[in-house]
């Protein structure tokens, strides 16, 4: 038997934060075409029943328990709580959810929180960019593991966007028929599914002083691949 693994990546624009100078009004927008879908390759079987292929795909659980599985060029935010009140040394979180979408195969998932821009950057329009100022921590809260960042529950311990990837690792197949884009999430066989929280700590420091008004583009991207 010949087999060539399959791959499939999901982009989730979380949103572009906005700093303000004593209270901060954090601007939810799209942030740029930030989510795409991939053509998977093919698996070939080659044995007694001949040659065929398996589906492969995982997709992104937004909150409210919506399947986001986009078209290339479409971007989507995410709603982010605390918004309104993200001043340095504060933190603000979001959950997501990654899963594996295909009936019968396993898939390996990382999870990498990373600028949206084109340049990589996380400059949002002409405002000072304060994505140098952020800390990330991932914590997959379907195992209690720590994916991204120094503490599971001191988000001051986080890394700079700049290392912000980490490993979720295997998920079960769906062992159902797969999701569309859109559609209410049903759950699949246990492990195909994992809810992840990522917090974003805004470093109090002085230099964020001129960065009042600042702006970051970011987005959670999850990648995987088909094992066994």
């Amino acid at each position: 038997m010949m087999k060539h693994r399959k791959t499939t990546r999901r982009r989730i624009a979380l949103a572009t934060l906005s700093a303000g100078t004593l209270v901060v009004t954090a601007t939810l927008v799209t942030a740029g075409q930030t989510m795409s879908a991939f053509t998977d390759a093919a698996m070939l079987n080659v044995g007694p029943e001949g040659i065929g292929s398996a589906q492969f795909d995982i997709v992104s659980v937004l909150p409210g328990e919506q399947v986001a599985e986009a078209l290339p060029g479409q971007g989507m935010t995410v709603p982010i709580a605390g918004d309104d009140s993200f001043v340095p040394g504060r933190t603000v979180t979001v959950n997501l959810g990654v899963a594996n979408n295909s009936a019968d195969l396993a898939a390996a998932v990382t999870v990498a929180v990373k600028p949206s821009d084109p340049a990589g950057y996380g400059q949002a329009g002409s405002s000072p960019n304060i994505t140098g100022f952020l800390r990330v921590t991932v914590v997959d809260t379907t195992t209690g593991q720590l994916l991204v960042g120094r503490s599971a529950t001191d988000p001051t311990q986080g890394v700079p966007v700049a290392s912000a990837s980490g490993v979720i690792g295997r998920l079960a197949p769906r062992g159902a028929p797969a999701l569309t884009d859109g559609s209410a999430w049903v759950a699949g066989d246990a492990g195909s599914r994992h809810d992840l929280a990522i917090s974003l700590y805004y470093v109090d420091s002085p230099p964020t002083v001129a960065y009042n008004f600042g702006q970051t583009a970011l987005e959670v991207e999850f990648d995987g691949a088909s094992t066994s």
